[in-house]
């Protein structure tokens, strides 16, 4: 028997990834401009964006992260 596969960040039940609004938006915008990005990916950079938005203003994203 094997193992199940690894779940990608901010998977939900069957390793399907659970996207936010923010996450949801990262990755159109990557595709608008003509970058696929697979959803680990599209995690990262949505954290990032929280990370930044959190230090420029104090405040969290008012978008609740699905992880």
């Amino acid at each position: 028997m094997s193992a199940p596969p690894p779940q990608q960040p901010g998977a939900g039940a069957g390793g399907v990834p659970q996207q936010d609004a923010l996450d949801k938006g990262v990755q159109a915008a990557s595709k608008h401009f003509g970058h696929e990005t697979n959803a680990s990916t599209t995690e990262k950079i949505s954290d990032g964006i929280r990370s930044g938005f959190k230090k420029l203003t104090g405040k969290d994203v008012p978008i609740k992260d699905k992880q």
